[in-house]
């Protein structure tokens, strides 16, 4: 989020804020996700725009439609990250660097990989962005690589 954030000129504090936080609630609160969290969030004083962009990461929940930029970009990161981790991980070094965009296309058309995650969200977050979904792709490794050691994506 922090990524897109600065390619687009946007402070990437409220970017990264909804990115960090949209699902703090979900371990503990998973039938109430995002419902329960965004109530805390907004008694703590939470910028609207985050909220909005929280949630706005699960329409079908909350009634909120993705339609500023953060909240497009939220939709669109959030299962993508998932699932280019999952691929890192499949990977025997275990290292992002080495995930290319056809990798990620090619297990996108593997229905029992990372089964959990629809690819119609992954396909439509990209739509949303108005990106291809190979440049989508591209971006996400992009930005995920330049923080791979924290990440736990440099590798075994």
């Amino acid at each position: 989020m922090r990524w897109y954030a600065r390619h687009f000129g946007e402070d990437p504090h409220p970017w990264g804020l909804a990115g960090l936080l949209h699902d703090f609630d979900y371990e503990e609160h998973p039938g109430e996700h995002p419902l329960w969290g965004l109530e805390k969030l907004r008694a703590l004083g939470v910028e609207p725009e985050v909220c909005e962009a929280i949630a706005a990461h699960y329409p079908a929940k909350t009634g909120v439609e993705p339609i500023s930029a953060m909240a497009r970009h939220l939709y669109a990161c959030d299962e993508m990250t998932g699932f280019v981790f999952a691929v890192t991980y499949v990977r025997p070094s275990r290292r992002i660097e080495e995930v290319e965009v056809k990798s990620v296309t090619k297990k996108m058309k593997t229905p029992s990989f990372a089964a959990a995650i629809p690819r119609s969200d992954l396909l439509l977050g990209a739509e949303l962005i108005q990106l291809p979904i190979e440049d989508h792709i591209g971006n996400v490794l992009q930005a995920l690589a330049g923080h791979a050691e924290a990440l736990g994506l440099a590798g075994n």
